[in-house]
């Protein structure tokens, strides 16, 4: 910018500094709120585990036979099953019943198999 002398200043005038701030604050913010949290991450665990369970239970049906499923444990993420053991599907789709609790600190999330072979995650 030249001044009325003609003499040329250097810097930013502090409405440029402001904006620029406001523009960074905004990002940032976005960021934050579009990254995972712990809740996230049990929630989408236990969806893949109920999804693989499902996929047991058709093979079962497709193949005939009896096909017994074993919940991978997740990295980083506690894994209890109720009752412990192997999930067995029968070729009908009968599942024995049970429920795996995905942990993380506070968060959980749950997967159940019913006994007709029904798998919800909650």
């Amino acid at each position: 910018m030249t001044s009325a002398t003609g003499t040329s200043e250097a810097g930013f005038t502090l409405v440029e500094l402001v904006v620029v701030m406001a523009i960074i604050g905004i990002t940032s913010a976005a960021l934050v709120l579009t990254l995972p949290g712990p809740d996230d991450r049990v929630r989408s665990a236990a969806v893949k585990l109920a999804a693989q369970a499902a996929a047991t239970r058709d093979m079962a049906i497709l193949t005939g036979q009896s096909t017994a499923f074993a919940p991978p444990a997740p990295d980083g993420l506690t894994l209890t099953t109720e009752p412990a053991g192997p999930i067995s599907f029968d070729a009908t789709g009968l599942a024995t019943p049970a429920r795996i609790v995905i942990a993380s600190g506070d968060a959980a999330a749950s997967v159940t198999i019913y006994a007709a072979g029904d798998v919800h995650a909650q």
